[in-house]
């Protein structure tokens, strides 16, 4: 825990991990096939400019490490098993949104000062039967769980009325609302279905710190010469609450929810702001492409501009395949096409998917495409300069100067 008290905001910095949060997120990515490998070469490209040598490898080998608590996390797990399922169900919420009942158990009722697992797990309990009771109603449903608000005591609505009213489909209101009737019993079997999760990143979650002094080292700089009212339009949308005006704040690192950033008000403990931060969030980054890597950007092409890589991309657009397949479709050798899908994988331009056994499922990574052909557009296709841009190149050009 770090204290730093400036002209600005009181801040708290929590820099261990809290495993509870941790292990939902990471079972949550895991079962839905969301790869830490695809994100990475996601940012890789969208950011990936701003980085030097030194940076883009410390952040290569922060994802990487949560690359392998992935790859350990699927083998220690049965993610066809019902009630882990029925835990980590994803389901619409408002918009283009997810949730899962696992994430409305923890996130929802998390006290962000708990480390150890049988405080926190008491702490959610007492956040619950608070949160429960008069004065306070659910406001919405969201990726990151519940959102309360304050309401007259005498005017709370029933919970049934509560959360009918949010974003989501009957059959996950009907879930919610048998979680929160059994909070403590729905919570207890929630936490021992994680155990394994919950043990490995125990015994690993140490081993990443070295490489997270730069991110609190950024984080102390960014917050301590701002207010709040200054830090939320820089967040990014749908992260801030724009109505908060402490200057209390007690910020959290998250590992496993490395690119999310989430900013409230904590209701346990009245004028306080808390703020969790993902590991690899920066402010002021802008999802235009502008700051895509050459390096990046020309991997990419190399692995479209190959024959045999193009013709996989063609198959897989239409179908999701296994290797084998793939080679005896275009006649190429199984180390050949090994090795292509490992290229367009790691290119951000194809999924993968793990099927029964050791079978590997590819499709086409339409966003990796995608987002490929925005960064070309901008790189090589702006607007051409306005009359006002014109006239000053004219102005600042050479007299008789026609070589160009």
């Amino acid at each position: 825990e770090l204290k730093q008290k400036g002209d600005r905001l009181d801040i708290t910095f929590f820099t261990r991990p809290q495993l509870h949060m941790e292990a939902t997120e990471l079972i949550y990515l895991t079962m839905h096939q969301e790869r830490y490998e695809d994100l990475k070469q996601r940012i890789l490209l969208t950011y990936g400019a701003k980085y030097d040598k030194e940076q883009e490898q410390e952040f290569s080998a922060r994802m990487d490490f949560l690359t392998q608590l992935q790859e350990d996390t699927e083998a220690l797990l049965d993610f066809q098993e019902p009630r882990l399922r029925y835990f980590f169900e994803r389901h619409a919420t408002g918009g283009s949104g997810h949730c899962c009942l696992a994430t409305v158990l923890v996130s929802s009722f998390n006290d962000i000062r708990q480390e150890d697992l049988q405080q926190a797990a008491q702490a959610m309990e007492e956040r619950w039967r608070l949160l429960s009771g008069p004065g306070f109603e659910i406001s919405e449903i969201s990726y990151s769980g519940l959102t309360y608000c304050r309401c007259p005591q005498d005017q709370t609505p029933p919970l049934h009325e509560q959360i009918n009213r949010l974003e989501c489909a009957p059959e996950f209101k009907w879930k919610i609302m048998t979680a929160l009737c059994s909070y403590e019993a729905s919570l207890r079997e929630l936490l021992s279905l994680m155990e394994p999760v919950l043990e490995l990143l125990q015994g690993e979650l140490g081993k990443l710190e070295p490489l997270l002094e730069p991110v609190y080292a950024y984080w102390r700089t960014c917050l301590e010469g701002n207010s709040l009212e200054e830090l939320l339009p820089r967040i990014g949308p749908g992260q801030g609450e724009p109505h908060l005006d402490r200057q209390k704040i007690t910020v959290r690192f998250w590992r496993t929810p490395c690119n999310r950033m989430f900013l409230g008000e904590n209701w346990g403990v009245p004028g306080e702001i808390v703020a969790y931060i993902g590991i690899i969030v920066e402010l002021d980054d802008a999802p235009d492409g502008s700051q895509a890597s050459d390096q990046v950007i020309c991997s990419m092409l190399r692995a479209i501009g190959d024959n045999s890589k193009f013709s996989i991309l063609k198959l897989l657009r239409k179908e999701r395949m296994y290797g084998q397949e793939i080679g005896e479709r275009l006649g190429l050798h199984h180390g050949t096409v090994s090795r292509h899908l490992s290229s367009l994988y790691r290119s951000g331009l194809v999924s993968m998917e793990k099927g029964n056994g050791r079978v590997c499922y590819y499709t086409i990574n339409r966003k990796g495409l995608r987002r490929l052909l925005e960064v070309l557009d901008q790189v090589f296709l702006e607007e051409p300069a306005g009359p006002q841009e014109e006239e000053i190149q004219e102005s600042l050009s050479v007299p008789g100067d026609e070589t160009g």
